[in-house]
């Protein structure tokens, strides 16, 4: 049962985190749109690219959400797609999507990415009790409907010729996942992110019980069981998880 409801001001010692909370939820969901409209344009299939653009304007309702609530609890995030990793994901995302690779795109995009959303959003909506938990927990929600739109589509082409799935997984997994894992290693390995307001957000997550060495874990967790039900080797899989910077 859904929890009630609180909208008493956020504690001041909550406020600075709870902020950069979502501003790199709001960044990230952008890169999403983006993502997503660069997805339409490589897609012949007609009925593909319009379900491209449905997920791209999804994304878009997702930051206009966390938008307001961030307003309506007078917090203010600060958006930005050129930090760091965020661009590092989307020039990512680009290089596949001026190929053309569909399949590579989704990987990126409903996989990897969307794993990282729906188990972090997962998280953050736990331990919040108010308007901005409950908007973390339906967007995970309605995140996870993108990884299932992933799954028959990309356990097809792994049954055309699953060798050659399989390389472009593990290539994907190492040009990608190994930007996330840097991204919630446990300090910042390439410095600075760009998004958070003042220092690295992750020293001060233990303010909202939360801590990025659990939700880094939940969230490959949910990676790896998405690999799994795709069709590819759990043994192998594990590896490519324990081999990513830490």
């Amino acid at each position: 049962m859904e929890k009630p409801l609180l909208s008493e001001p956020i504690a001041a010692e909550q406020q600075a985190v709870i902020t950069d909370i979502l501003s790199q939820a709001i960044t990230g969901e952008l890169i999403g749109m983006s993502n997503f409209a660069s997805l339409a344009g490589a897609i012949d299939d007609v009925h593909e690219k319009m379900e491209a653009v449905e997920h791209a304007n999804c994304e878009r309702n997702h930051a206009e959400g966390f938008i307001a609530v961030a307003k309506q609890f007078g917090l203010q995030p600060i958006i930005n797609m050129e930090g760091y990793y965020w661009k590092n994901v989307r020039d990512c995302f680009l290089k596949y999507a001026k190929q053309k690779d569909c399949i590579g795109c989704i990987i990126i995009q409903e996989v990897m990415l969307e794993c990282f959303a729906v188990s972090m959003y997962h998280d953050v909506g736990q331990v919040l009790d108010n308007e901005i938990g409950a908007l973390f927990r339906a967007i995970s929600a309605e995140e996870e409907e993108h990884i299932e739109h992933s799954i028959n589509l990309l356990q097809a082409e792994m049954n055309k010729d699953s060798f050659a799935f399989y390389q472009k997984v593990e290539a994907i997994h190492w040009d990608c996942m190994g930007i996330l894992a840097e991204w919630t290693a446990q300090t910042d390995l390439k410095g600075h992110c760009g998004v958070c307001k003042g220092t690295c957000m992750k020293e001060s997550l233990p303010n909202v019980s939360l801590d990025v060495t659990t939700m880094r874990g939940n969230a490959l967790n949910l990676y790896m069981k998405t690999l799994d039900r795709i069709g590819l080797p759990g043994e192998k899989t594990l590896q490519w998880v324990i081999n990513l910077p830490a």
